[in-house]
């Protein structure tokens, strides 16, 4: 084996008169080259005080349960099935709310200690809404721009009613009693909170008929929810829940009307595959269940009582005695 061209103290005295960043260049430079990939997309991280509703578990339960409750409500006023969902939740800008170029309704709320919030319609909501309060078949025409003197009147009483689910939607986490402020189609004087104040948005598809589905938003300030963000960070699954007792005394009406099988084991043994090939009439297998000894009632695949050999109206029977204890099968 050759000898190396320098010994190592040759080396290190040479590295020495080297600057450090002449080295590592040195090494980069050895190192064979790294292929590239064809496309790199930018890559922006999001702020660390970013806030959206999706971070508040408790927040978006209560838009899905509020989709539950405007189903019911709507489907009794238009007498016919109205599909409501849940489209998207954001983070907003008021002055982007009211800065749209299609007709809108919008629903201004007071609550006392926590300020305003606002709910927006498409007009033709409004217009079929009312046309199903006054006996008709809740049908808009196309595109209506604003609401006349009736529609303006009537939609008062439904923002009552909306305001009034909204209180039973809220109680049972913070209670807030919601009264209407104001309503309009002109957002400019709404006064609804300043123009750059950051709101949580709800926006709702709700398809009336075949021909006419339209939208619903709902636009918390942050300044209004903000009491309440720590109870809205709180997972769904930390909420008690209510026991439907209608739904359990359902589902247990149902399974009594299952059929199942029962066995009545009196007893077992065991023999070689010879003597059970000789066995005749007349012959006796010897049980390992003595006559006195209780036996076993199966339901399926499961023991789950110990029941005595007995006859009743002439027919063999079994006497249950006690249950068995499975180890928590049951």
């Amino acid at each position: 084996m050759s000898e190396p061209i320098l010994a190592p103290e040759e080396i290190e005295a040479l590295m020495a008169k080297i600057d450090p960043s002449e080295q590592t260049e040195a090494m980069f430079a050895s190192l064979p080259p790294m292929p590239q990939p064809e496309q790199v997309d930018l890559y922006s991280f999001s702020g660390v005080d970013e806030d959206s509703p999706e971070r508040y578990p408790m927040f978006v339960n209560l838009q899905e349960r509020l989709v539950e409750m405007l189903d019911e409500n709507w489907d009794e006023i238009f007498n016919r099935d109205i599909s409501v969902n849940l489209e998207k939740l954001e983070s907003s800008i008021y002055k982007e709310l009211i800065t749209v170029d299609h007709p809108q309704v919008y629903f201004v709320y007071e609550v006392e200690g926590s300020g305003r919030m606002m709910v927006t319609f498409d007009t033709a909501m409004i217009v079929a809404y009312v046309d199903a309060m006054l006996g008709g078949d809740g049908e808009a025409p196309s595109k209506p721009e604003v609401l006349s003197p009736v529609e303006m009147r009537l939609s008062e009483r439904i923002a009552d009613k909306l305001g009034q689910t909204l209180c039973a939607l809220w109680a049972p986490v913070f209670p807030l009693d919601f009264k209407v402020f104001k309503i309009d189609h002109d957002p400019q004087f709404l006064a609804m909170t300043g123009a750059m104040e950051k709101c949580f948005s709800s926006y709702f598809n709700i398809k009336v008929n075949d021909e006419l589905t339209c939208q619903m938003g709902v636009h918390y300030p942050h300044a209004f929810l903000e009491p309440m963000f720590e109870i809205l960070r709180v997972a769904v699954s930390d909420e008690p829940t209510n026991t439907d007792h209608e739904w359990s005394d359902n589902l247990l009406e149902e399974i009594s009307k299952t059929s199942a099988n029962v066995c009545f084991e009196m007893g077992r043994c065991q023999i070689d595959i010879g003597a059970f090939l000789a066995l005749k009439s007349g012959d006796f297998l010897p049980l390992t269940t003595r006559a006195n000894d209780p036996c076993s009632l199966w339901v399926e695949d499961i023991p789950l009582f110990h029941a005595r050999a007995g006859e009743k109206d002439g027919s063999l029977a079994a006497e249950i005695l006690d249950p068995i204890n499975n180890g928590g099968q049951s």
